[in-house]
């Protein structure tokens, strides 16, 4: 089979996306744009592994080497990571994901005997035109944007919320708003932040003060919630938990933003999909 280059590129970074929005879904994180498109662009340039010849075991262990640095270099070009465990957690997952679809695809591909899917070197190359593939990825962008609106209606909105935020030996417990607008996350990470508008616990760190060392594990970002707009205090220290009105409790993987409470009625706003 001829394989084409460009359309090799372009599908492999087309599905390194799609293995990342999955990775994101199941680790409640977000990647940037720009960061997003680079660790694309290394997927796809990670495919052209799949010229090379691998009928000696040699070739065969080389390609293999090589597949695993390619992924090793696509999550580290869209993540930055806190400790080696959370890099090993991510590159498990994506390996789990990327070798699910492969495994399908490959299944697909052997029992329809498809001149259109091409497996070689531990890659899938689509032997489509650019403008089907186009087609393809919107209507694969359609559907995706479709299921997310579904799923956010559906969500039941009316449920009751608390949030417990746990520092060492402090513990603050305020009722929670569940709120899928709040798509506020680290700048630096990615990571989904729990606002937390809160008297107590702005005060609690001194957060007022304009002495810096007392902001000594917060920086401020920009924020836009239901509760307003302007500069957050946040922190990746401390952990939360969400308990709804059925006593299900669950430990969220998210920062922590505090602002003052407004009218004196404390709450926490943070976006569904870190319960779902």
């Amino acid at each position: 089979m001829k394989i084409y280059i460009d359309i090799l590129l372009i599908t492999n970074g087309i599905m390194t996306c799609v293995y990342l929005e999955a990775l994101c879904r199941i680790c409640h994180r977000t990647i940037k744009p720009f960061k997003l498109f680079a660790a694309c662009a290394v997927g796809g340039l990670s495919s052209l592994i799949i010229v090379i010849d691998g009928s000696s075991y040699f070739q065969s262990v080389g390609i293999i080497i090589l597949k695993l640095a390619g992924i090793v270099l696509t999550l580290c070009t869209a993540f930055r990571f806190r400790s080696f465990y959370e890099w090993l957690r991510y590159f498990m997952i994506y390996c789990t994901v990327s070798a699910l679809f492969t495994g399908v695809t490959v299944t697909v591909w052997q029992l329809s005997r498809s001149r259109i899917i091409f497996f070689k070197n531990l890659t899938v190359y689509f032997n489509v035109s650019i403008l089907n593939l186009v087609l393809a990825t919107a209507t694969a962008y359609g559907l995706l944007s479709l299921y997310e609106i579904i799923t956010r209606k559906s969500f039941n909105k009316a449920a009751k919320y608390e949030a417990i935020y746990e520092n060492g030996g402090y513990i603050l417990k305020i009722p929670a708003v569940c709120d899928s607008g709040n798509r506020l996350c680290d700048t630096f990470t990615g990571t989904p932040i729990v606002v937390f508008c809160c008297d107590e616990l702005y005060f609690h760190y001194d957060l007022d003060s304009e002495n810096p060392e007392t902001l000594c594990g917060f920086r401020l970002i920009p924020y836009n919630t239901v509760s307003g707009e302007g500069l957050i205090h946040v922190t990746a220290n401390g952990k939360v938990r969400i308990i709804d009105d059925r006593d299900n409790c669950k430990e969220v993987k998210c920062y922590v933003g505090v602002i003052r409470s407004q009218n004196g009625t404390s709450r926490a706003i943070f976006n569904p999909v870190l319960i779902s």
